[in-house]
């Protein structure tokens, strides 16, 4: 017979959570500052890089380790850290993080030698790799039913927002030589050091206190007795496990030719200068941030599964541009518009409410971290080998990511469709039996 669930402060399971957040949203800015970092990082790095491979003699080779080691990084760091935070806590994870971001992003900024930006590059990546998990369960526990989808849409938002602002820099300093580049590390600095700040300010999930706390006492709930790493290959969780897995790989391996390749394609498909084809994509950045501010609105309501449905027919349809009408300026940025609005429904902005409603909150952020570990292993194997493969046949390289966008799609709504994945925030509060010494669900 198990014991009635209770709270720290006594109060029995079923009930809301004591002790929420009193500031959910301020809550929701400081954590998604990884969100902000993760996208800064990474659009920095793809730019930084080639700069430095100018202005420092880095070798092509030089070039390829650091981009490899950073990618290696984030894998490895969303592992761990989404496993570290489940066990030891939300705060002291992300605190660590976020420092190890600011020491790590503190090497490219200012060091020449190789291995010196090798090691703060590796550095960088896994922190923000771990931190992200972390971060995005904090956002999620902090909300309610009613704002959670928008909070954590809102973490997207900020991904997008820091890629417009490092593009934005990348344009005012160009001609600066080492400096640019030095100005948009140094941009992660100051943004992971203020996020830093703001974090210590930020106490421990009340969520996950429960959580400890009632596996302490020995109550049984879901989110007390289901902590460890094999749960997540057992009923229930299994079957979100599997369809996250899958689905998050299809559709980042698919956005990747529009989000990482268009002004690759344009360059040397379509023959467009860089300089003339940059200008007009920046103008793409404002529009899919309305985008996300306008689908906040309907994430965590009844429309999610319809919008899901219409956002992976757009993401579709916008890949197949090029392919029916031909490799020109016009169709390549059509390209790349409608398929990221298209993701902004069907995308990492579901990806990230899924993640977090499907797993209870001693394997939240487990769960996140091996999702997104293998779905970014995916799509830095499909960058490996996307400029070859482009030079073979670019109409084919579409072709795959729209097959890749429509499974992904008919994975996830075969996966989710008709509450067939229970939402972990309405039930992980209920008692579990106790047969022969190990836990079930009731």
């Amino acid at each position: 017979m198990s014991l009635a669930p209770v709270s720290p402060s006594g109060q029995s399971a079923g009930a809301e959570p004591t002790g929420a957040y009193r500031h959910p949203w301020r809550v929701a800015i400081i954590a998604g500052l990884a969100s902000f970092v993760d996208g800064g990082a990474l659009t920095v790095n793809g730019i930084a890089l080639v700069i430095y491979q100018q202005t420092i003699g880095l070798t092509p080779t030089d070039v390829g380790m650091l981009t490899a080691v950073v990618t290696v990084a984030l894998a490895v760091g969303a592992l761990v850290g989404g496993r570290l935070g489940d066990i030891y806590g939300r705060r002291k994870v992300f605190i660590i993080t976020m420092a190890m971001i600011v020491i790590g992003s503190l090497a490219p900024t200012f060091a020449t030698d190789f291995w010196i930006l090798f090691a703060g590059l590796a550095l960088l990546g896994f922190g923000v790799g771990a931190d992200l998990p972390v971060s995005l369960a904090t956002v999620a526990e902090a909300a309610t039913d009613k704002n959670r989808g928008a909070m954590l849409v809102f973490s997207q938002v900020m991904w997008v927002a820091a890629a417009f602002i490092v593009v934005i820099v990348t344009t005012a300093t160009g001609g600066m030589g080492r400096l640019s580049g030095q100005i948009l590390y140094g941009l992660i600095v100051v943004v992971a050091l203020i996020g830093l700040l703001l974090r210590l300010t930020v106490p421990e999930s009340p969520m996950w206190l429960q959580s400890r706390e009632e596996r302490r006492l020995g109550v049984h709930t879901i989110r007390a007795d289901k902590a460890r790493m094999r749960d997540l290959l057992q009923p229930p969780f299994r079957r979100p496990f599997v369809v996250l897995m899958v689905f998050y790989a299809l559709v980042t391996c698919a956005s990747t030719i529009t989000n990482a390749f268009s002004t690759y394609v344009a360059a040397n498909v379509a023959g467009i200068p860089v300089e003339e084809f940059v200008p007009y994509s920046l103008a793409l950045f404002p529009i899919g941030l309305i985008a996300l501010g306008v689908y906040m609105k309907f994430a965590g309501g009844r429309l999610r599964m319809p919008l899901f449905l219409i956002g992976g027919a757009v993401f579709v349809a916008g890949l197949m541009i090029p392919v029916v009408f031909g490799f020109s300026l016009v169709t390549l940025l059509g390209a790349w518009f409608i398929a990221s609005i298209g993701q902004t429904s069907a995308g990492e902005p579901i990806a990230r409410m899924w993640a977090n409603e499907s797993f209870p909150t001693m394997l939240r952020s487990t769960g996140q971290g091996f999702v997104f570990t293998f779905g970014r292993v995916m799509a830095a194997i499909t960058s490996a080998i996307i400029p070859a493969l482009i030079v073979l046949s670019p109409s084919m390289v579409y072709i795959a990511s729209a097959g890749a966008a429509l499974l992904g799609v008919l994975v996830g709504w075969i996966g989710f469709r008709g509450g067939r994945i229970t939402n972990e925030f309405d039930h992980e509060q209920e008692p579990t039996a106790v047969t022969n010494g190990e836990p079930i669900t009731t």
